[in-house]
């Protein structure tokens, strides 16, 4: 029999704090890191049982900036991001002032190795880009595509079959680019997609008829799959709801989603059935009367992730709304983080998010499937990054990335939104930690550069309206290329005297970009 004496060693074994490991842990997990950060912890691997690099995997993602403006000794300014781990990042800012560049950085980062990053293992990546400023004699390419000048990284552009020669022509200027038809499989549909294809979950209130006969019809559907082993039958589907009976106008909006996924999907698989007043009927009867049926595509595309290739989702098309793209993006991201990685970690990219993230039903249930991959970041091994002008977009979305990018804007509103969902601006960022300190006579100051949170709340003149004030005029004179940056788990020194790393915390960090190691089509066009 086991005494008491011997239960309680080995609980307290259990409850035995291991400082070296622990903190190493810590580290290893850190969105973003130092220098000094780095050699503290190559230190504690040699007094920890653990062989393993502590950042086995990591790109520069800038320099610090805060210490050269107090005046202070810059050591090594330089500020990595920590690949190996998974991350997110909010990019916000007006036109112009570096956004696209900072996710193209962020992108060379991980895709391939070169001067700015040590990464024996690339990770695959896939952006999502769409443009209403286009036409049938060209647009704007999305700016990944410029990673391209780097034959390491192996990019693709999907885009939609109704906008292919367009798009082969616009993306004609970048040598290495192949150009592909976005198609789906029948086998890429399940149930869970043809719920968000409907947007079900973003529905307040009571749900029309039409829907809650596809949710029985998805369910009955669900369950023969289970019985019979077998993938989703989208022809039993759209027979099934064809023998409802239902009114033209309660099946109005069922075609028009259905239509939208035909459109995208592979002609074979698409058209096994023919729904009453679908387009497929359409299309049999016009080649009734003598008119050539649409080249169809054999095959869907291959979402088979490969280390090191860059997949562009470009959905711009006159044809293409934002809403039928955010429905797209949402099946391409299922797609995508579905696929066995075999240890090739992922990278989730939003370009120019505020052109087609609005608050509809589509893009609700793209931002909820945004959420849920951040929220499961870790066991999905996926890295998400999110550009946009606006902060408002998601507040959700700010909520939970790790870290938050903030380039010039000259919009107050932006600056309350971020308040509300920032540490480092609700508690009132310190930019002038002299200044601040001496009219509220509270804590703070500057720590390796690191501008601390204001401390103290007192009332008078100097209070955080002030300092808010101040947070908005840095922010108006940022130069292109500059942010302030928010990471409250970013680990960006070390305390000599304690021994321990210290975080960001509610601090904000002024920090430069680096230089782009691929070419620079973000530039504006200027006359003359």
């Amino acid at each position: 029999m086991v005494s008491e004496e011997d239960i309680l060693k080995t609980h307290l074994d259990l409850l035995d704090h291991q400082p070296a490991l622990d903190e190493l842990n810590e580290i290893k997990t850190t969105p973003l890191f130092t220098e000094r950060v780095r050699k503290y912890a190559r230190g504690l691997v040699g007094q920890s049982s653990s062989q393993q690099q502590p950042f086995s995997q990591f790109g520069l993602l800038g320099g610090d900036l805060s210490q050269t403006e107090t005046g202070a000794k810059v050591d090594d300014p330089r500020i990595f991001w920590n690949i190996a781990a998974p991350s997110s990042f909010f990019i916000c800012g007006s036109q112009g002032s570096g956004k696209s560049h900072t996710l193209s950085c962020l992108l060379e980062n991980a895709l391939a190795p070169c001067r700015a990053n040590t990464l024996p293992r690339p990770l695959t990546g896939i952006v999502f880009h769409y443009d209403t400023f286009t036409s049938d004699s060209g647009g704007s390419p999305c700016e990944a595509a410029w990673l391209s000048s780097k034959k390491d990284i192996k990019v693709r552009v999907l885009c939609p079959p109704t906008n292919i020669r367009t798009m082969q022509k616009i993306y004609s200027r970048f040598p290495h680019i192949t150009v592909e038809e976005l198609r789906i499989n029948e086998s890429d549909l399940n149930t869970r997609r043809m719920l968000d294809l409907m947007a079900v979950s973003s529905i307040q209130g009571n749900l029309p008829l039409y829907l809650h006969v596809v949710q029985r019809i998805l369910r009955d559907l669900r369950i023969t799959q289970q019985t019979s082993n077998t993938g989703f039958n989208y022809s039993a589907f759209k027979r099934l709801m064809d023998e409802q009976n239902l009114t033209d106008m309660q099946m109005a909006p069922l075609k028009q989603r259905l239509d939208t996924l035909e459109s995208f999907m592979v002609h074979a698989h698409a058209n096994k059935y023919i729904m009453r007043g679908g387009q497929q009927q359409q299309q049999q009867q016009q080649q009734q009367q003598g008119q050539k049926p649409p080249k169809s595509k054999a095959k869907g595309t291959n979402w088979q992730p490969r280390s090191g290739q860059l997949t562009i989702v470009d959905l711009s098309c006159p044809c293409v709304t934002a809403e039928m793209a955010c429905s797209l993006f949402n099946i391409c991201l299922s797609l995508f983080l579905e696929q066995k990685a075999d240890d090739v970690g992922r990278v989730i990219a939003l370009d120019e998010a505020h052109k087609y993230m609005t608050n509809s039903a589509e893009c609700q249930t793209l931002t909820e499937s945004l959420l849920a991959t951040i929220r499961l970041q870790r066991h999905l091994g996926a890295r998400v990054v999110i550009s946009t002008q606006e902060p408002t977009i998601s507040p959700k979305l700010l909520d939970l990335c790790s870290v938050t990018i903030v380039h010039r804007f000259t919009s107050p509103d932006w600056l309350t939104a971020l308040g509300r969902h920032l540490a480092g601006v609700q508690s009132g960022g310190r930019l002038v930690a002299e200044s601040a300190a001496s009219q509220e006579g509270g804590e703070g100051g500057e720590q390796d550069g690191i501008l601390l949170g204001l401390g103290g709340g007192g009332g008078g003149g100097g209070g955080k309206g002030d300092v808010r004030t101040e947070l908005f005029s840095r922010i108006v004179r940022l130069r292109v290329g500059e942010a302030l940056m928010f990471s409250p788990s970013a680990i960006v020194g070390v305390d000599e005297t304690k021994k321990e790393v210290r975080r960001l915390g509610g601090g904000v960090m002024k920090i430069r970009v680096r230089n782009r190691v691929t070419m620079d089509g973000g530039r504006s066009v200027m006359a003359g």
